[in-house]
Parts: C-alpha cells; structure tokens; sequence
C-alpha cells in the first residue's frame, strides 16, 4: 500500500515537471508571428495581441512598423491571406507614444484601397469598381470620430486617462469639436497623463470653437510681468 502511494506520488510529480515549461513557450510563440486569415484587417489583428499598459493603436503601429516590407507604400488595405507578420514584443509597443500611435492609424487610414488593376489579379472583373466606394472596414471619419469620442468618455469614467486621450487626440484630430473641447480641458488642467500646458489647451479651445461649440466659461489666465 505504503508502495503504490510512492509510485502515485512520483507520477505527478514528473507529469507537473514536465508540463511546466512548455506554458510560457508556447505563450512566447503565440506572439512573435501571425499568419493572416481571410478577410483579416490590421486593426483585427491588433486586437488579437494585447500587452497590458498599452493601448491597441500602439499595438497595431508596433505590428505595421515592424512588418513594413509587407505594406508597400504604406497601403494597409493590402493584407493577402497567408502572409506571416511579426509581432513586436510588449518592450518595442510600448515604446510607442499613443497619441503618435493614434496619428499614425489615422494617417493609415486615409489611404485609398489598392489600384483597380491589383484589384482585379484577386478578384472577378465585375467587383473592379468596388474599390472606389468606401470600404466597411473603414466607416466615414465623422463617425470614426464620434464612436472615439464616446470610447474616450467611457475610458476615463474607468479611470483609464491614457486610453481616453488617446482617443480624444484621434477624434479631436479627426475634427470632432466635443472631443477638441474636451481635450482643451485636460490640458487646461493637466492629468496622470499630460503636462498642464496652456497654449496646447488654447489650441484645442480654438479648434472647438471653430466647430461652433461652446465653451462653459472663458479661460482667464495672467500674463506674468
């Protein structure tokens, strides 16, 4: 009795040893490459990669940085199924400033689908014109920019400020007077996040204004003598 006890206990044991290395390989491997799935975008595939402390407009400009090569001209409407991209480790992510990350989709955003002739080598002569409608994947910027607006406001009732001015900077860049407002604010102020600087918020009131939105009360300030 006393025997197979033994026995039992050394079984576990091996199989615990055993098991416990192969975790974080596979947790390792998981993240260093991905091979593109039909009808996978960029911004899809970022969200399948998430580092804690960073926001997914880092993640998917640390994963287009990192994968150049397959986005000629900067294009990211040419993704093909099959294609391997490298994914950045969390160190080259975070080293992302987000409100760059988030200009930098924006800018990506804003190129047109490929040519009608590359087109047509992947798809039937009838879907030809299709590239020159807007894509699904990509609604207009207004609502791009009012969906980011909201995501910031939800973001920093979570005590989120990184996350939430980063989307503020994509929607307020975008045009969007409430979240240039909003921005004006924050640095009116300063948070965990920014610096308070007054003539970044000056810049982000004017823009609001011009979007005829109203400001609560006028910023009052003293020059120094």
């Amino acid at each position: 009795m006393r025997a197979a006890r033994v026995l039992g206990a050394v079984l576990l044991a091996g199989a615990a040893l055993a098991s416990a290395p192969f975790a974080p390989a596979l947790a390792q491997a998981a993240t260093s490459s991905h091979e593109v799935k039909k009808g996978e975008g960029l911004y899809g595939i970022g969200g399948k990669f998430r580092y804690e402390g960073v926001t997914r407009f880092q993640v998917v400009i640390g994963i287009y940085r990192a994968n150049r090569d397959v986005f000629p001209e900067g294009n990211i409407n040419v993704l093909k199924e099959g294609q391997f991209l490298r994914i950045p480790s969390r160190d080259e992510v975070a080293a992302i400033v987000p409100a760059e990350a988030s200009r930098q989709w924006q800018l990506l955003t804003a190129k047109p689908a490929p040519p009608p002739a590359a087109v047509a080598a992947i798809k039937p002569a009838p879907a030809v014109k299709a590239p020159a409608k807007p894509s699904a994947a990509f609604p207009p910027a207004a609502e791009v920019a009012a969906r980011r607006y909201r995501d910031g406001l939800a973001l920093e009732r979570r005590g989120d400020h990184q996350g939430a001015f980063a989307a503020y900077v994509e929607a307020g860049e975008a045009g969007h007077g409430l979240a240039q407002r909003r921005l004006g604010q924050i640095y009116d102020k300063g948070n965990t996040v920014v610096q308070r600087d007054y003539q970044a918020a000056l810049k982000w009131y004017q823009k609001a204004r011009e979007q005829g939105v109203e400001m609560e009360k006028p910023l009052q300030r003293t020059t120094p003598r």
